[in-house]
């Protein structure tokens, strides 16, 4: 069975989902990121071939089973590109902000990755990266940001899985709203 090691990034509380500014106040937002990144790290928790999740943080996130690694502030990119290169093995770097994500969503992307090298996950509009799947080791150039998706694509044979427990991530008041009317999201927050 292959080992994979996972890292889920999480930026500093106060600069966590500014974009959300308009429907929720700041406390709010650290507390439903912080429910979020919980729900993810349980998840990939509960898929057997990951055998280490890391959390990407400026700080340690409490209550959560995930190993931490000091994000120093180079940005994501660089810092996913650090963690990457001191790794052995397959990686899989999921977003902490996915609340529908499930054990089987996990699955799908592992196993896509196992038979093609890689496989990524993008967000409901096409647009962004939700999670990416790193099982062939070949040098990748990380770009997270406006279009990840098209750019990380670009970079070799990737198969896309979708599924809307990767797909769904909440970066702006009509995602929430989206989290929100979904049973799943209600039952888990």
């Amino acid at each position: 069975m292959v080992s994979w090691t996972a890292v889920v990034p999480l930026k500093a509380a106060a600069a966590r989902k500014t974009r959300l500014a308009s429907v929720l106040a700041p406390e709010a937002r650290v507390v439903l990121t912080d429910r979020m990144a919980r729900h993810v790290i349980a998840v990939l928790r509960q898929v057997r071939s990951i055998e280490r999740v890391l959390l990407l943080s400026p700080v340690p996130l409490s209550a959560c089973d995930a190993e931490w690694i000091e994000d120093r502030g180079a940005g994501l990119n660089a810092e996913l590109a650090r963690v990457y290169a001191g790794l052995d093995g397959a990686l899989l770097i999921v977003h902490a902000d996915l609340p529908l994500l499930a054990t089987p969503d996990i699955s799908a992307l592992l196993a896509a990755a196992e038979n093609s090298g890689r496989a990524i996950a993008s967000d409901r509009h096409g647009r962004g990266t939700n999670a990416i799947a790193l099982f062939d080791r070949q040098p990748i150039v990380f770009a997270f940001g406006p279009g990840s998706f098209l750019n990380h694509a670009a970079q070799g044979t990737a198969t896309r899985v979708r599924r809307s427990g990767l797909s769904l991530d909440v970066d702006f008041p009509d995602d929430l709203a989206v989290a929100l009317a979904t049973q799943e999201f209600l039952q888990a927050h």
